[in-house]
């Protein structure tokens, strides 16, 4: 088994096995009317002291329509190139279009229990036998990258703007590419789940994520120690992404939300996308 969020995935597995439990199923090898009562009794204590500690980190959590949505802030005015959509208030600021103040580990929790499956991020392997220096001069490759790969899942951002009436977009809408000098497309997101590694010696192994800030990337990092990163041809160039006119000023609060589900507002997008492919190609 791959090194995972072993604290939030049991976070999650206990949060998902007291929903069922405290809708009153039966847990296997139970047939005992008050045993099952007991269990569900103790599977609704669990989901409330778990929702509680949603609400302390301000995640809410909506398995009917398999979202999460956090509170964001719009990062201070940036002078280096963008690296990641979000992270933690504590992670790489001078390099994050949008920061949040909820908890990683427990925003991970969250996520597996709207259904994220973790996939594999980004890989890089040297070239052997490695290029000449006359060759590497010409543009040849050193090293081979392989793309992260997996179930992928979407996110959007809404706010309200200065007349109150609420604006909605979707998180590649934030994210210009600085190639074509457009917001992103064709690209995907995928789900890391961060993982669990000793950070000082002697010292017990703590949620990187927690430690560190860094939530979703842009551009392909290792070790995956952030929740999940894009996946697109360019991704690989950490110098090749900036934010569009679309995000709002530094300080602006938004609700940023995770789907399990393709939402609506992506696939207007891809369709908007496409019929104006096909209009430039005619």
């Amino acid at each position: 088994m791959r090194d995972t969020t072993r604290m939030a995935m049991f976070f999650a597995f206990c949060c998902a096995t007291a929903c069922g439990r405290a809708q009153g199923e039966p847990p296997r090898g139970e047939s005992s009317t008050g045993e099952q009562a007991t269990a569900a009794q103790d599977g609704k204590r669990l989901v409330e002291e778990m929702l509680a500690k949603f609400k302390a980190e301000k995640i809410e959590v909506d398995l009917e329509h398999k979202t999460v949505t956090i509170p964001v802030v719009v990062n201070r005015q940036l002078q280096d190139p963008v690296e990641y959509l979000l992270i933690h208030r504590r992670g790489k600021r001078h390099e994050a279009i949008f920061y949040t103040e909820s908890q990683p580990s427990v925003l991970n929790g969250a996520l597996l229990m709207i259904g994220f499956e973790q996939g594999k991020n980004a890989s890089v392997k040297d070239i052997e036998p490695p290029p000449t220096i006359e060759q590497i001069e010409q543009g040849a490759e050193t090293v081979i990258i392989t793309p992260p790969a997996g179930k992928p899942f979407w996110m959007t951002v809404k706010w309200q703007d200065a007349a109150g009436k609420t604006v909605e977009y979707c998180a590649e809408d934030m994210v210009l590419d600085l190639t074509t000098q457009e917001a992103v497309t064709d690209c995907s997101w995928v789900y890391l789940g961060g993982r669990m590694a000793q950070i000082y010696k002697n010292e017990p192994e703590v949620y990187v994520a927690d430690f560190e800030g860094n939530l979703i990337s842009i551009c392909y990092l290792l070790p995956d120690n952030h929740l999940g990163t894009m996946v697109h041809k360019d991704a690989r160039d950490d110098q090749n992404w900036w934010l569009t006119d679309k995000v709002p000023p530094p300080g602006t609060e938004l609700q940023f939300v995770f789907h399990a589900s393709k939402p609506e507002l992506v696939e207007e997008r891809e369709r908007r996308l496409a019929a104006e492919k096909e209009a430039a190609g005619k």
